[in-house]
């Protein structure tokens, strides 16, 4: 396993107790790449939050934001972070980020970036260096701009 897990940090003032994890078997995704948690904003109103921690390639995106979606009760919103590893060229073997945008707002969700026009911004601009032994993935500085990965990954989703 990658041994990533997915967190979140509640601040008792906003959120009261108890908080309970949902159980939302893995279908594809690893044991702590998804945290789904209900707990109940002060005041009572119910509210589910989630987090999730995306596969490299971002195929496994769509799938868990809609196993989640199918976890909410009738009008309970959701507020969902996520490394979704979207991409901005079209690829068979990538989440492609225009049908990521179609894909969630078919749920009836939104992102902190609908108000972009056309493809969200870049969030992720890295690219790996010569000092690691994997020396055909190194990218030199000339080439970072075509060769990093430059790419829309995370956003912050949330019902209309």
């Amino acid at each position: 396993g990658r041994s990533q897990n997915s967190v979140m940090l509640l601040r008792s003032e906003l959120f009261s107790l108890p908080h309970s994890e949902l159980d939302v078997a893995p279908a594809g995704w690893e044991a702590g790449d998804l945290l789904a948690v209900r707990t109940n904003v002060a005041g009572g109103t119910s509210l589910m939050l989630a987090s999730f921690h995306g596969d490299t390639n971002g195929l496994l995106t769509e799938p868990v934001i809609e196993a989640v979606v199918r976890q909410l009760q009738p009008t309970e919103p959701l507020i969902f972070g996520l490394d979704a590893n979207t991409h901005q060229l079209r690829s068979a073997s990538t989440a492609y980020v225009l049908d990521f945008q179609n894909a969630y707002r078919r749920l009836g969700l939104q992102a902190c970036w609908d108000n972009e026009v056309g493809v969200p911004p870049v969030t992720t601009f890295n690219a790996r260096t010569f000092l690691q032994p994997q020396l055909n993935k190194a990218v030199g500085s000339a080439e970072l701009s075509e060769k990093g990965d430059k790419n829309p990954k995370d956003y912050v989703l949330f019902s209309k």
